[in-house]
């Protein structure tokens, strides 16, 4: 068991031995990573080279659409703003509310960051506010460090809960008890990282004079988590937290404008000074970001998001399936309705109303293209390592109940399950549940996806619970939770931020980074869910 989760771990070393530690670029270790698991998967495990190749072929398109696509259209509409000098306009706005670096990363990597995971997630929360700090003259590697370090308090309630809602179909535990759960370990957790969102950024001389910026943001965020994640539901969580968070911090700025504002090292006050602006101009300049807003719920309604989802009678066209090498998996891609898409419509309908020619977006388009492809290739590896190393046999047609591959007597455990299994064989259980979390970081540093981690792990949560007669919906939880640490140093987020700010092929820098962050965080949620666990069980749902 134990030779076959070291073979099974080969990937991850080649990817933490490659990126952050020798410093080269993703574009060039995943696809080494990636025939690392192909080899070992067909060598090792035995498992057949075809259906190896197939489930390849999956991870890497689902790599490319609907992930990569997502901050593919967001750059799109940056690259526009930028050409056309609306950022400029933006960040002079921006500069009218606060020209406070530690503001700005407040309202816009940890705020208007959560807003975003809490619509659409994915790429998106990182990519988006990534660069418009830069745009705003943040530093390129500062810019992806803090929108990575500050896009965890809302990870589990993303993209309208569905972390939560996957986890809850996964494990068959009930809906409403793990969002609460989840919401008692995230919300103290949501307040330490928005002093890691300035920290990050600033070291302890920007922390100095900024407590009450920093408790209001992360208060007012994580207090609403609580409240939205235990009495309401999950679904709205991130969404509700963060504009209450943005509504707080914005509110908060403009009483205390009195106050000196801190600057990066060799900024003067004068040049970075309110300027004077039309207020139409700060309309305008999120005109984008305000309708994809708008657009993402409206796409994601109850009575909506079957329709544009293709899954409705009549609106197949919308949804792209095909089976490739699983009937009871095949891929799909909702086309209208992923965020990549509603970024460019979002874009295109602001584009008149900010006099900005289409041919100008055309121009975009194709330059962001080749400004990705180093991206493309680094995330499709990782996704098609990703669905290589969750394959198991045998593969059964739900409908005829036959094996399509294996054997329906033979069971063939997939290379996570071997390394899992590893794990919690060794591991007794009062020591466990601080241990929890790191199955969820795993993951995610596995499939870059909250959502993937949760359906990849919520099980083995839970049968680990029952056979340690330990909380379900905690053990459960605490993996979810955890998965947000794993955003920190997951290499599909950090490829993410870097080809947002232009860093492509410096990721292993900015893992580096972030790791520091990563490993606090593990251990101070480790600690939260023994406590719940052993010392106030009462508490658990």
């Amino acid at each position: 068991m134990f030779l076959g989760a070291l073979v099974a771990s080969l990937p991850l070393f080649v990817l933490l031995l490659g990126i952050p530690l020798l410093m080269k670029p993703a574009a060039k270790v995943a696809p080494l990573a990636w025939l690392v698991t192909v080899l070992a998967a067909i060598l090792y495990f035995h498992f057949p080279a075809k259906v190896v190749l197939l489930a390849a072929l999956q991870g890497a398109i689902t790599g490319i659409f609907p992930i990569m696509y997502i901050p593919f259209g967001a750059l799109v509409i940056y690259n526009v703003l930028k050409a056309t000098g609306w950022m400029d306009k933006m960040q002079g706005a921006m500069a009218n509310l606060t020209i406070d670096r530690r503001a700005q990363a407040l309202l816009i990597a940890f705020g208007f960051s959560a807003f975003l995971e809490g619509i659409c997630g994915f790429g998106a929360p990182v990519a988006i506010p990534a660069m418009i700090l830069v745009g705003l003259g943040y530093n390129p590697m500062m810019a992806a460090l803090v929108c990575l370090v500050a896009n965890t308090g809302p990870v589990p309630f993303g993209s309208l809960a569905i972390p939560t809602v996957t986890l809850a179909k996964t494990t068959g535990l009930d809906l409403m008890r793990l969002s609460m759960m989840t919401g008692r370990l995230m919300a103290p957790l949501a307040l330490i990282m928005a002093f890691a969102t300035v920290y990050a950024m600033s070291r302890g001389k920007g922390m100095r004079g900024s407590l009450g910026t920093i408790l209001v943001t992360g208060l007012s965020f994580s207090v609403t988590e609580f409240l939205v994640s235990n009495f309401v539901g999950p679904e709205l969580t991130s969404v509700l937290a963060a504009l209450a968070c943005l509504a707080a911090t914005a509110a908060y700025l403009k009483i205390q404008k009195r106050v000196e504002p801190w600057l990066f090292e060799g900024e003067s006050m004068a040049a970075s000074a309110p300027k004077a602006f039309h207020p139409m101009d700060l309309f305008l300049s999120w005109l984008p970001y305000l309708l994809l807003a708008v657009f993402i719920i409206a796409v994601n309604l109850p009575k909506t998001k079957p329709l544009f989802a293709g899954t409705a009678p009549g609106w197949s066209a919308l949804l792209i399936k095909i089976q490739i090498y699983n009937p009871a998996k095949p891929y799909t891609f909702s086309w209208l309705q992923t965020p990549g898409t509603v970024m460019l419509i979002a874009g295109a309908a602001a584009l008149p109303f900010m006099g900005i020619k289409y041919s100008v977006m055309g121009h975009q388009f194709g330059r962001t293209f080749r400004q990705m492809i180093p991206s493309f290739i680094a995330v499709a590896c990782i996704l098609s390592i990703s669905e290589v190393m969750n394959l198991a046999l045998p593969i059964v047609d739900p409908k005829t109940k036959l094996a399509i591959w294996g054997d329906l007597a033979v069971k063939q455990a997939s290379m996570v399950a071997t390394m899992a299994n590893s794990i919690v064989a060794v591991v007794s259980t009062h020591v466990y549940p601080a241990l929890a979390p790191i199955f969820g970081t795993i993951g995610v540093f596995l499939t870059g996806s909250n959502t993937s981690s949760n359906a990849l792990f919520g099980n083995l949560q839970k049968l680990t619970a029952q056979g340690m007669k330990l909380s379900e919906i905690l053990m459960a939880s605490a993996g979810s939770a955890g998965a947000s640490a794993g955003k920190m140093i997951s290499p599909q987020s950090i490829v993410i931020a870097a080809t947002a700010v232009g860093l492509s092929g410096k990721e292993g820098q900015i893992m580096r980074q972030t790791i520091k962050y990563t490993i606090p965080y593990v251990i101070l949620l480790g600690l939260l869910v023994w406590g719940f666990a052993f010392l106030f069980p009462h508490l658990v749902p």
